[in-house]
């Protein structure tokens, strides 16, 4: 048995009459078995020797946006917009891949990110959106990019779908330099699943709890002989019940691309999805009677506390174009273009307070619209050029959005409900009034970063950007613009030094910004908020080894933050500042061809530095949801050397240290759960058990502001692929 190497290195094999040859992936490699048979005889003349045969092989390349094998990603172009080795970036970034996402059974971005560093949940009850913190800091759509490009929206317009992505990059940190206004605690980026001119076809089914029952499909391949066009589409068709009693999860996901490359040096990618989801919020049910003693018992997990007709149905459109044109050997301008249109409608029966017999929950009935309109653009050129000693990769671009947001909320009255006993089938009636708003918002923004290598040890990233933020806003009944111009500078620095053993310690200084919507109590608008991050870390990737640790410390400092004004606290003034400091470290490592491991532990001392004198009590107040420690291992072995090459299992505990809520009201208690996983695969089959939460341990996930959630009880999934 003879193996290729990923430089192609050939070896020579002999040759009898027959020859048959069989090809597997192996996940160091590819092994090339080759299985002679007996020769037919010649009469006297003996046996008869054929010329050697030359076979040659590569392993395939991987690329910042493409397929992983495993768990392991050893590049990424969220950090530096180039396809980039980790090791040589700068800036804390931890990369999901596909393989990881199907293995562990993520069903939300939050699943996703669950074994990640650095990242929690906002707000466990409202499932129906991707609210994530990032080291301290609360992230929503404004934070989160899809292919590089801003993905347009707000908390209340719906989640991401995991099927659809090829892999989820975390930026941790400052990150405005190519991304323009984000806030601080860093960027996600959504990376799209590609056309492929590998042919590729699979359909799966799915059950399991809460009659859950989704059916999936992926395909691709080339459409020509040449390969020069080549398509993906990607669907997905899910109904589902929910832990809480009237919340259904069900979605619709199509997702058709399209790559077309007239020649070597050009490349146009076309990828569109269609999603359309329905998914009732849950508000959250009263800390009496979860967290907090209630004389009236235990609130259930399943309680809802809107009604059974309640209706909250979400819609996203989107359209993109992806350009890359290589103009020479030392430049490449790439174009990139999203037109995106979301759109929710929502009936709801949302909480109110809870009353003096701790059992009657007043509520309000609410009709909503939201829409979100939106135009992202980036484009850049890359070159590639040394100054003596020093070997540079620039990119100076300038990207935009042009998005148009509008709310409306019409309110009702709506009877209270009895959490311990409740009688649903009370109807919204009355009007208590309505708001609304129309807001737009558009923003360019100027970058250029050089990344400089030289003496082939050291690695220097330094980059500068200039914003300008157009916000205007009016209220939705009548047109009464106002507008304001925000104007932000932002940068970068680097280092990184590539030892001989694999280590690569670096340094690294970034800002971000973020604009500020609201006005102080003499009508002028607010600053964006900015932020300052220091980080030091190492990294470690032993040559040619599928195995890399990493290890960061930082400091994080959001200032022109939000206080209450000491002359009138309806108010706000800039005088707020935040400051987090952390550690985080991380390990993906194949230990063997069978054993695969990733573990992750983050330290994160998030809290208000500075306040308003309006608002002294705040002064040293931890971040709301944000623990101090976390820590998160999953495994998984082959059962290649028991004689089930088939079979792989897996299991993982995720560890999520106490909590307090906003205004420091609640201490939430600390919770660990299980997950695991097993598969198996023969022939065009795989099959497939996840398990979320193995020993259904009863936990609250977050509590806010007279609220908490509990955390999902166990879920057990079956699904059931056929691949060829």
């Amino acid at each position: 048995m003879k193996k290729l190497t990923p430089s192609g290195q050939s070896h020579l094999l002999p040759q009898r009459s027959v020859l048959s040859l069989s090809l597997q992936a192996a996940l160091l490699g590819v092994t090339l078995t080759a299985s002679l048979a007996q020769a037919q005889q010649d009469g006297a003349s003996g046996d008869k020797t054929l010329a050697p045969v030359l076979v040659t092989g590569a392993a395939i390349a991987e690329t910042a946006t493409g397929q992983v094998t495993g768990y392991l990603a050893k590049r990424s172009a969220t950090a530096t917009k180039t396809d980039t080795p980790l090791i040589e970036t700068p800036q804390s970034v931890s990369v999901v891949t596909a393989d990881q996402i199907e293995a562990q059974g993520a069903k939300s971005l939050r699943d996703v990110v669950g074994y990640t560093p650095g990242v929690g949940a906002q707000g466990n009850g409202y499932r129906d959106a991707d609210n994530l913190i990032l080291r301290g800091f609360a992230v929503d759509n404004g934070s989160i990019r899809r292919d590089g490009l801003l993905s347009p929206g707000n908390t209340f317009t719906g989640s991401s779908e995991p099927f659809g992505l090829e892999r989820v990059d975390v930026l941790r940190g400052a990150a405005s330099l190519l991304y323009g206004a984000a806030e601080p605690g860093g960027i996600i980026n959504l990376v799209t699943k590609r056309p492929t001119t590998e042919s590729l076809h699979d359909i799966g089914l799915e059950t399991g709890s809460y009659k859950r029952k989704q059916i999936t499909g992926d395909f691709g391949g080339a459409l020509n002989e040449d390969g020069s066009l080549a398509f993906r589409l990607t669907v997905l068709k899910r109904n589902s019940d929910t832990f809480i009693d009237f919340v259904p999860d069900n979605r619709l996901y199509i997702a058709p691309a399209l790559t077309w490359k007239p020649s070597a040096a050009t490349s146009v990618t076309l990828l569109a999805h269609y999603q359309k989801s329905r998914y009732n919020r849950q508000w959250g049910v009263a800390p009496e009677g979860s967290l907090l003693f209630n004389p009236h018992g235990k609130l259930p997990r399943e309680l809802y506390i809107g009604e059974p007709g309640d209706s909250k149905q979400d819609t996203h459109k989107s359209y993109a174009v992806l350009v890359e044109q290589k103009l020479n050997e030392q430049n490449r301008f790439n174009f990139s273009l999203r037109h995106s249109d979301v759109k929710m409608n929502w009936d709801y029966a949302g909480r109110d307070s809870l009353a003096d017999d701790l059992r009657t929950l007043n509520r309000f009935g609410v009709k909503r619209m939201e829409q979100v309109k939106a135009w992202t653009m980036d484009s850049n050129l890359q070159s590639y050029f040394s100054t003596g000693a020093l070997a540079h990769q620039v990119v100076v671009g300038v990207d935009a959005s042009d998005a148009d947001n509008q709310r409306v909320r019409r309110y009702q009255f709506i009877a209270p409900l009895d959490i311990f006993a409740p009688v649903y089938g009370s109807q919204p009636y009355g009007d208590d009034g309505a708001d609304g708003y129309k807001r737009k918002q558009r923003a360019v923004g100027l970058y250029a970063q050089d990344q400089i290598k030289f003496d082939q040890r050291w690695v220097a990233v330094l980059g500068a950007r200039r914003d300008q933020v157009k916000i205007s806003g009016s209220s939705y009944f009548a047109d009464s613009w106002s507008s304001e111009t925000n104007k932000a500078n932002t940068g970068r620095l680097g280092l990184v030094y590539l030892a001989d053993n694999g280590l690569a310690p670096y340094l690294s200084f970034s800002q971000s910004f973020q604009p500020e919507g609201d006005v102080d109590r003499l009508g002028k608008r607010f600053k964006p908020t900015k932020g300052d991050q220091y980080e030091a870390g190492v990294r470690y990737q032993p040559k040619n080894s599928n195995t890399m640790l990493s290890a960061a410390v930082y400091q994080l400092t959001q200032s022109n933050v939000l206080s209450p004004d000491p002359v009138n606290t309806d108010y706000s003034v800039q005088l707020g500042e935040v400051r987090a400091r952390g550690l985080e470290l991380e390990a993906h490592a194949d230990l063997s061809r069978a054993l695969r491991l990733i573990a992750s532990y983050t330290y994160t001392d998030a809290e208000i530095t500075k306040a308003s004198a309006a608002d002294p009590g705040s002064l040293g107040l931890r971040q709301p949801n944000t623990p101090r420690s976390m820590a998160s291992a999953w495994a998984d072995y082959q059962f290649s050397a028991a004689g089930l090459p088939g079979l792989r299992a897996g299991g993982g505990v995720r560890y999520v240290g106490s909590t307090v809520s906003a205004g420091g009201s609640y201490k939430v208690p600390s919770y660990t759960v299980l997950d695991a996983g097993v598969n198996f695969q023969q022939g065009h089959w795989k099959y497939a058990l996840t398990v979320k939460n193995l020993g259904d341990r009863h936990y609250i996930a977050e509590c806010g502001g007279g609220y908490c959630n509990y955390g999902d009880p166990r879920q057990v999934l079956l699904s059931a692929n056929y691949r060829w």
